[in-house]
């Protein structure tokens, strides 16, 4: 499943997006996500509220990975065949889920990614920017925006198995 979805047009479309988006609002002025305030740029009040504001978007490219996985098999007729084989449902449907919420994850990742490149940017004002510090971006990303794509992962794949729908 990790290789079906890195080979997807939405996993890398997703992660340019994402990527272009936190690097644009952390080197430029005229891209805004949020009110930062007196805040430095890759303050982690910034990373987190940059992770929860797209966040809402990145439901979205959950929804496309995730519940696909469910109706793909059914749409190309596979699903009859992999009934058949001694792998249980529990074990195909995990490692599929496992597989494309991993997926999701690191177009997730790419926020904090395009933050700490924008830092790194040499018209960068010093004076908005702080020093890095690693478990700013990890704590954002694991402690708040992986449960939360978790939640919605499981959410999407729930109701595709129920309805065999997108």
């Amino acid at each position: 499943e990790w290789r079906y979805q890195v080979k997807s047009p939405v996993f890398w479309v997703g992660c340019l997006i994402f990527f272009l988006l936190a690097f644009g609002a952390t080197t430029s002025d005229n891209v805004q996500i949020g009110s930062l305030g007196n805040v430095h740029k890759n303050a982690p009040y910034a990373i987190v509220q940059a992770l929860a504001l797209l966040g809402v978007f990145s439901v979205f490219i959950t929804v496309a990975m995730v519940a696909n996985v469910v109706v793909r098999d059914d749409d190309t007729g596979f699903a009859p065949i992999i009934r058949t084989t001694s792998i249980d449902k529990a074990s195909y449907l995990g490692g599929r889920f496992i597989g494309a919420t991993a997926a999701a994850f690191v177009v997730l990742a790419m926020i904090p990614l395009g933050i700490w490149v924008g830092t790194l940017m040499p018209w960068q004002d010093v004076e908005k920017i702080g020093p890095f510090v690693l478990g700013h971006y990890l704590v954002g990303l694991f402690a708040f925006e992986l449960p939360t794509l978790l939640i919605t992962a499981s959410l999407c794949f729930a109701v595709a198995i129920a309805t065999r729908s997108l």
